[in-house]
């Protein structure tokens, strides 16, 4: 177009901090539908690090004379660059770099003949809707903020989720066709590009995924069924090895405060099938209850001897079955001679029962009672937490992790640890270290601590779970996209005077940082997609010359 005298020069592009925080370059966030970089091939997401023969290092960005800084504009008139003019960008995508050439602009505003605000010469007027609903200003504005969460990647904006981006690109469908009928014009088809290009974001990259790919979803079904088998035949052992003891018949829901119950202390009882709901609670302990009325047995969780069932519990989720939750126990145990009185006050109970310790537990899922494991709660230390551990234990394919693997084997290994069940394995490729840093009045430095655990056995517990079972869930594969080049994060020769570690620490620490891509099942298609609490970025150091381990504490 013919710009009037004196216009001044713009460059229609918005840009945006990068998401690494020491990064000298800038992020491109929009690209404006007239801007004489459209069709120039830069895409909202990649990196600006320079134009023309300025670079974009510290001094540019000490200077203010990047694209989008304060004093660009100012840059662009002291070197008499007018609208129309070429530029060129020095940019990089998925860090290879490229040439972009697009043209200056300046401002300027399209109007009818009457003079009202209109999307270029033959695009919609902004005040009217077409009978759509929201006018075409207020559209515009919704599509553009949507665009630029969607274009800038999955990384960029939190909440950049696949099944969020699909439900809002879906609202823009009729909206963009009418157009694209409507008004045939250089705005509807660069709304139609970035409608495309949106599309594309959202869909992911197809990816192949064999059966041998998948087959460890399977795993959970064939352990459960195997250690099922098990614990019915260890349950089925105890019974016959306690048969003489096992008393028959025992009263349901004996009252130790109304009845004369010593006949039953120091028996063996076999307590019927209980679930949550035979819970009571008291202020500061929960009891198993298995009786009516205000009569029964009752079983301290807090006990010593519930501590097995829990750690059998937790072992069986971790190797098992990760979405496990409800428990249905039998117990078989002996009465004590303590009676015990317990007060529900939220369910209104008072029960005046007599105190069982456990000794065996039959525990089934509650969703599905074939799936059961067998607890003996007086296991010496050391022997299986329930039955037919030891033989799951010697079935696990184990990943191998070795000192000298790549950072992309060591989160490889890890998302294969999660895969089959393999926690020692998984924990081994967590950093034992953290790089901190200390400020004082007028400087900083850094130091290693090696009393930190990036991933503990304890601390990763939760983590553990909910990645295990979102690997049986939404995701069905990880892959490591990119991975950068190291960097240095501690040098001991950088320490000041009188602040470096002993001798027998670590001399340097290196960093890298990696992209993981998560792979669902959409239809009959694997594709790559994004998802709540799924972690693309990822973070490895190493310490001197040693092995590389992940420095950040998630797990999928």
């Amino acid at each position: 177009m013919g710009w009037p005298e004196g216009t001044n020069p713009i460059v229609e592009i918005e840009t945006g901090s990068p998401l690494d925080a020491d990064a000298t370059a800038v992020f491109v966030a929009w690209i404006p539908w007239d801007s004489g970089f459209r069709g120039s091939g830069l895409r909202v997401g990649d990196l600006i690090v320079g134009h023309d023969a300025v670079v974009y290092d510290r001094a540019a960005v000490d200077a203010r004379i990047r694209i989008g800084d304060s004093r660009f504009e100012q840059w662009l008139q002291a070197e008499g660059r007018k609208p129309d003019d070429p530029l060129t960008l020095s940019v990089l995508r998925d860090d290879a770099p490229l040439t972009i050439r697009g043209a200056i602009g300046g401002y300027r505003t399209y109007r009818t003949a009457e003079g009202r605000p209109r999307y270029g010469a033959d695009g919609p007027i902004g005040a009217e809707n077409d009978g759509l609903g929201a006018s075409w200003d207020s559209w515009h504005r919704q599509f553009v903020d949507f665009a630029k969460r969607a274009l800038a990647g999955w990384d960029y904006y939190a909440g950049n989720y696949t099944k969020n981006l699909t439900e809002e690109i879906a609202a823009h469908a009729e909206r963009v066709a009418f157009l694209e009928g409507r008004y045939p014009s250089a705005y509807a088809r660069a709304v139609a590009e970035d409608y495309a290009a949106i599309k594309a974001v959202v869909a992911g990259e197809k990816r192949d995924l064999s059966s041998a790919d998948i087959a460890y979803r399977l795993l959970g079904d064939a352990r459960a069924k195997d250690v099922s088998i098990a614990a019915e035949r260890a349950f089925a052992a105890y019974l016959a090895q306690c048969a003489e003891t096992l008393m028959a018949d025992p009263p349901s829901a004996p009252n130790s405060f109304k009845e004369h119950t010593e006949g039953l202390v120091g028996k063996l009882i076999r307590l019927p099938p209980l679930s949550k709901r035979e819970t009571l609670f008291e202020t500061d302990r929960s009891w198993y209850w298995s009786g009516s009325g205000e009569g029964g047995y009752l079983i301290d969780k807090a006990s010593d001897a519930m501590k097995p069932l829990y750690a059998a519990i937790g072992e069986y989720v971790e190797k098992v079955d990760p979405n496990f939750r409800d428990a249905i126990v039998t117990f078989i145990g002996v009465v004590q001679a303590e009676p015990v009185l317990v007060s529900d006050v939220d369910r209104r109970i008072t029960v005046s029962g007599l105190r069982l310790t456990p000794h065996v537990a039959l525990v089934a899922n509650a969703s599905d009672r074939s799936r059961c494991f067998f607890v003996d709660l007086q296991r010496a230390e050391g022997a299986e937490t329930f039955a037919g551990e030891a033989a799951l234990e010697a079935g696990i394919r184990r990943p191998a992790l070795k000192d000298g693997d790549t950072p992309q084997r060591v989160l490889e290994v890890a998302f294969e640890a999660l895969k089959v069940g393999d926690m020692k394995t998984w924990l081994s490729c967590y950093a034992s270290w953290h790089i901190r840093r200390f400020y004082e009045k007028d400087a900083s430095f850094a130091w290693v601590d090696r009393t930190w655990e990036v991933m503990s056995e304890v601390s990763g517990a939760s983590a553990w779970d909910r990645a295990r079972r979102r690997l049986l869930d939404d995701v069905y594969g990880v892959e490591v996209a990119k991975v950068g080049a190291p960097y240095v994060v501690f040098d001991i020769a950088q320490a000041p005077a009188g602040r470096a570690q002993t001798a027998s620490g670590p001399r340097i620490a290196e960093e890298v940082k990696a992209v993981v891509n998560h792979i669902g099942r959409f239809g009959e298609e694997y594709r790559t997609f994004s998802g709540f609490m799924l972690h693309r970025r990822w973070v490895l150091q190493r310490l001197d010359d040693g092995p590389w381990r992940i420095a950040i504490d998630q797990a999928l």
